[in-house]
């Protein structure tokens, strides 16, 4: 629900620029700044992958427990190494590549993604805002930041690695407080 509302908040608060003549020469949206697209295709391509990204979390959620898998972790990093490659020594490759459970992966990084957009679209929303009713705030954080957008980004990639963490140590013990006992 947070992402749902949030991401309407990024597209209305985006809106309030690129709908006025010329408000699309400062957007800062890569789909603008680089392809140069309009509004309404910016709408259509976060729409569709708002979509994506809530069947991968829809997907996650769904099959949470039924992981399967060969032999008994003894900690976290064989356990992703087991999980995505079916055998122990993989976990790093997990980072570029899953070759046993690409649908599970697929899922996670979506369900992390879910939630670090989640964060940053606040962040965004409130920057927007500001930047469209001229908050004196903003003007600090300009100058001190550069350009925010830049920090957005890169704020929402250390999100996804820390709630995808986060994700797989919850799933580990998890699947040991499910599997130990047996």
């Amino acid at each position: 629900m947070a992402f749902v509302i949030t991401r309407a908040g990024d597209l209305w608060s985006t809106s309030l620029f690129m709908l006025q003549p010329g408000g699309e020469a400062g957007e800062m949206n890569p789909l603008t700044s680089f392809l140069g697209l309009g509004f309404w295709p910016v709408l259509s391509v976060n729409i569709a992958l708002s979509a994506v990204l809530l069947f991968g979390h829809w997907h996650y959620c769904r099959h949470f427990v039924e992981r399967e898998l060969p032999m008994r972790p003894k900690n976290m990093t064989e356990y992703v190494s087991m999980l995505y490659f079916g055998r122990t020594g993989q976990a790093l490759k997990a980072l570029f590549t899953a070759t046993r459970n690409e649908s599970v992966q697929y899922g996670q990084v979506a369900h992390a993604l879910v939630k670090s957009v989640a964060c940053v679209s606040v962040l965004v929303v409130l920057h927007n805002s500001g930047q469209f009713h001229g908050w004196s705030l903003n003007d600090h954080l300009r100058t001190w930041l550069g350009r925010p957008a830049f920090v957005y980004y890169g704020m929402a990639i250390l999100l996804a690695f820390h709630f995808a963490l986060r994700m797989l140590a919850l799933e580990y013990r998890y699947w040991r407080s499910v599997h130990m006992d047996r």
